[in-house]
């Protein structure tokens, strides 16, 4: 399994986890959970499905824990869900979960 993070299909998943999700997100952004909440703030509801999309399809790539977390260090993502007690399959999975309910509320939002 050979991901580029650089390639346009995986645009919003790099500026997540590249952007929000790095080395210095506690100081940025308090949290892990902080972070994602100021992407799906800060995007609009096509970039949030997008990235939900490509998070399902990271995870139809991967098999396993170790071969989701080979895929996540290809685009630097600096947090570590197994320090939550999660298993970085399963972080995914509600990643792509709130990623769409953001996507939902952001449509939702009065203009």
């Amino acid at each position: 399994m050979d991901i580029d993070p650089e390639a346009l299909e995986w645009r919003e998943l790099r500026t997540l986890f590249g952007a929000y999700l790095h080395q210095d997100l506690h100081e940025e952004h308090g949290s892990p959970q902080q972070a994602v909440q100021d992407f799906c703030r800060e995007s609009t509801p096509a970039q949030l499905e997008d990235a939900a999309d490509q998070v399902h399809r990271l995870l139809e790539i991967t098999t396993d824990d170790a071969s989701a977390e080979k895929a996540t260090d290809a685009f630097y993502l600096a947090y570590a869900p197994e320090h939550d007690g999660l298993t970085m399959r399963g972080w995914l999975t509600e990643l792509e979960r709130t990623l769409r309910t953001g996507a939902t509320a952001r449509r939702d939002e009065p203009t």
